[in-house]
């Protein structure tokens, strides 16, 4: 047994919006962004804490689709959501339709830890974050030229292109064998006000247990309908299949293209399965394997 950490910043149709410019910046910034967890978990951090701020470096680097760099609604604004769970206390945190929150991850974990609830949203969330003294930051602040280019396109012609890459996420396991799961995301370009993803939702986009911990990335609405994270732990537990080939499973088993998922298990083992034309990831080992990858 050993630590492991693996992040995502998103699956989907990669190859046609990677220009060899962005290409190069996401090269570089994938073994960083997945250092921040590593090193943490090198020093003895739990995998809890390494999850969290895996997500917040992710949600910081405008070249993901989560805090600063997120993508716009069909209204040209920003409608943040996150979640947490931590497989060792089965604790989990959700928060939803932020549009101030800095860092949505930070109020996801809040939630887990201050409150009797699992899920908030809206303007109970915005509320919570103000009265917890979060970082907080105008709408505007979320949004780069990238976005704004892909919202035109998109209004113009909404059946334009597969979709981008979305979401961000981490899964860790720690020295003493414990799991977590965390996932980011703005959404879809040009979605309706109001669409929720499965990122926040525990089950389909986040899931940690004893077992596995597990962040989907792709078209949420497949993954909301799959009930995909939680699905991989329950195919370990019911067949006895290692996180590999139940991760597989899952993603095989629903629409074409549907995205990816990132997940561990409690041995420090690693998966990182898609179908979509790729999917920005990266690991890193005890053992000492680590990598990239597009």
């Amino acid at each position: 047994m050993g630590w492991a950490v693996a992040i995502h910043g998103g699956a989907g149709a990669i190859l046609e919006s990677l220009t060899s410019t962005h290409r190069a910046d996401v090269e570089a910034a994938l073994p960083e962004l997945t250092e921040v967890a590593a090193r943490m978990l090198r020093d003895g951090a739990a995998a809890i804490d390494a999850v969290e701020e895996a997500v917040v470096a992710l949600e910081e680097c405008e070249l993901f689709q989560a805090g600063r760099g997120a993508v716009l609604s069909a209204a040209g604004a920003h409608e943040l959501e996150a979640s947490i769970m931590d497989g060792h206390t089965g604790g989990a945190g959700a928060a939803c339709g932020l549009q101030t929150v800095r860092n949505p991850i930070r109020l996801a974990r809040q939630v887990m830890e201050r409150t009797t609830h699992v899920f908030v949203g809206g303007s109970g969330a915005e509320d919570l974050a103000r009265a917890w003294e979060l970082d907080r930051v105008p709408n505007a602040w979320f949004t780069t030229q990238r976005r704004l280019d892909q919202l035109r396109a998109h209004l113009a012609d909404p059946n334009s292109g597969r979709p981008h890459p979305a979401t961000v996420g981490a899964v860790a396991c720690d020295r003493k064998g414990r799991l977590a799961a965390a996932t980011s995301t703005g959404g879809t370009t040009g979605k309706l006000p109001g669409r929720i993803g499965d990122a926040p939702v525990i089950g389909a986009g986040t899931w940690a247990d004893q077992r596995v911990a597990v962040s989907a990335t792709g078209i949420g609405e497949c993954f909301l309908r799959s009930g995909s994270a939680r699905m991989v732990s329950a195919h370990m537990e019911l067949s006895g299949a290692s996180c590999q080939a139940a991760s597989r499973a899952v993603l095989d088993a629903m629409p074409e293209a549907s995205g990816g998922l990132i997940v561990v298990d409690q041995a420090g083992r690693v998966a990182l399965p898609y179908t979509s034309q790729g999917m920005y990831r990266g690991w890193a080992l005890e053992s000492g394997g680590s990598g990239i990858g597009i």
